[in-house]
């Protein structure tokens, strides 16, 4: 089984950062599936994701129009299938074809379609830390499908400490990343904690 690797994140900043970090190693073709419940950070990791590939505009959640398109150096397809009531209406919405070759592929939500992911992807789950103190403390588990995302994640790691080193000058903090016991885990999509972080 291939390792989980494990981060805290402090505020949006850095949750954008891991985004940032990611960015670099992606290519056409390639697919992320973030999960998490409502308010988990979601949308600011791809926030941080796109803008790093060149995305001028504003990146928000696709909540009500289930797709957002990017241009930046590769195109971007961003999904949110949380309004979607049923694995059928996935199904009905050509999942399957949105899953381009051309394109990096965001899932939102990404659990609720896991049969339909490919067998090489990035599973990304976000969970809100109330063991920690602040409003913004995040922990995101990063789990490899497929030996290649091993090795990208391998190099996203040292990218984001030496990225969260920079952002935060004088407050060396050692090494962030840990390897997780246990699955990335699953999530209660029925929550309703909404949270300003998306």
């Amino acid at each position: 089984m291939l390792p989980v690797l494990e981060v805290t994140t402090q505020s949006p900043e850095e949750t954008r950062i891991l985004g940032a970090a990611l960015a670099p190693l992606l290519v056409p073709g390639d697919v992320v599936s973030l999960t998490g419940d409502l308010g988990a950070g979601k949308t600011v990791f791809v926030q941080g994701l796109a803008a790093a590939l060149g995305v001028q505009g504003r990146v928000t959640s696709p909540t009500f129009t289930i797709v957002h398109e990017y241009e930046g150096r590769y195109p971007i397809l961003h999904l949110d299938i949380y309004r979607l009531d049923s694995f059928q209406e996935v199904i009905d919405l050509g999942f399957e074809d949105l899953l381009d070759p051309s394109a990096i592929v965001v899932v939102e939500w990404g659990e609720a379609v896991a049969p339909l992911l490919p067998p090489r992807h990035l599973e990304i789950a976000l969970r809100r830390d109330d063991t920690m103190p602040g409003d913004h403390v995040r922990t995101l588990r990063f789990r490899a499908v497929g030996d290649e995302w091993a090795d990208k994640l391998a190099s996203m790691r040292a990218t984001a400490e030496a990225l969260l080193d920079a952002a935060a000058p004088g407050a060396a903090r050692g090494a962030r990343f840990r390897v997780a016991r246990g699955p990335a885990g699953r999530d209660d999509r029925g929550s309703t904690a909404a949270h300003p972080e998306g």
